[in-house]
């Protein structure tokens, strides 16, 4: 069950596009996450900015 303080987000790709992560962020925060995460469609480690639909 989804707490009702945190949101879900996705990670995307900057390289491919491909949406290859999800992560709960609490709501309101004024940060963005850029991680750097493996593709597998890439096939090697890429940064993977936030996105929401």
């Amino acid at each position: 069950m989804a707490n009702k303080n945190r949101t879900l987000i996705k990670l995307k790709c900057s390289a491919c596009e491909a949406i290859n992560y999800y992560y709960w962020k609490k709501k309101g925060a004024e940060y963005k996450l850029n991680l750097k995460k493996y593709c597998s469609n890439c096939r090697k480690h890429t940064q993977h900015k936030e996105f929401r639909k």
